[in-house]
């Protein structure tokens, strides 16, 4: 399977791999990054966030951070792309004036299918990736890969508001900011836990913001930020061998001690109990 990096700034912005053959299978995985799926040829079923997607020759299946996959199952020899974007990069290719039907269609309608014509536009958006990605001499190749990248979910977003527009209810101005506030919390909440910086982005107040979060999900914007840091957290320590000083750095805490006592206040255990339990043999 050949990978395909484009690294800035010391971190890997881009990663596409080939998928190929008919072995491929993922259990049970929390992302931590942007994926987009393009199967060319076979099929492959996946069970993400309890909804299960049947993919066939010529679509597309867009993943977020969060999404949990309990399985992912090659049913038939692929042929196509697995490409995979930090936050970072998607968040910097992300239109500011991004349409709130747009976000409700892509996460309700995450999965796409395309016909000839559309899919071989996809194709040639993905040749031309692989070609700016692998010369490093081009003078402005960081530019035209986001230009592409962008044009490339641009075309997929088309498809599915084509496919689906008319069957979703127009958003309402409170929708826009929540569904904003949402994806800057996928995107930053590591590094930013104050709910200024999230109204500062958007250029409203705090208290609106928590407003709007308290009349929609029955929480505040704090809340929300608290639970996706813890929720960040739990994923590191399940999924990585990094130390606890390490984690509680990655989440923007002054030192491991501020981490524990944050974790500890709203789970009740602390971050090494939490982990050990991780560890512990299941009861019946």
């Amino acid at each position: 399977m050949n990978n395909y990096i484009f690294r800035e700034y010391d971190d890997d912005r881009i990663i596409i791999r080939n998928l190929y053959g008919s072995t491929q299978k993922f259990d049970r995985l929390t992302l931590d990054k942007f994926h987009l799926l393009m199967l060319d040829e076979g099929e492959m079923t996946v069970d993400v966030n309890r909804r299960i997607f049947n993919l066939k020759s010529q679509s597309t299946l867009h993943l977020h951070p969060g999404d949990k996959i309990k399985y992912l199952q090659v049913k038939k020899e692929v042929k196509g792309y697995h490409l995979i974007f930090s936050t970072e990069f998607q968040n910097e290719i992300r239109t500011s004036r991004k349409s709130p039907i747009n976000l409700q269609l892509k996460k309700q309608y995450p999965y796409q299918e395309f016909n000839d014509a559309d899919y071989e536009l996809l194709i040639g958006s993905i040749r031309r990736l692989l070609r700016y990605i692998e010369d490093e001499t081009h003078t402005y190749r960081s530019i035209v890969i986001k230009n592409v990248v962008h044009n490339l979910l641009l075309d997929i977003s088309d498809r599915r508001r084509k496919d689906h527009g008319n069957h979703m209810e127009q958003a309402t101005h409170k929708d826009v900011i929540l569904e904003r506030f949402k994806s800057l919390i996928t995107g930053h909440c590591n590094e930013h836990h104050n709910v200024s910086w999230y109204s500062d982005v958007m250029m409203i107040t705090p208290d609106y913001l928590s407003k709007i979060t308290r009349e929609s999900l029955g929480k505040s914007a704090r809340t929300m930020i608290t639970e996706r840091i813890i929720s960040n957290s739990k994923f590191m320590m399940q999924q990585s061998n990094m130390s606890l000083k390490e984690i509680s750095s990655r989440l923007n805490f002054p030192d491991q001690s501020s981490f524990g006592r944050f974790f500890k206040s709203f789970t009740g255990v602390s971050p090494k109990e939490f982990r050990n339990s991780l560890n512990q043999p299941s009861t019946v």
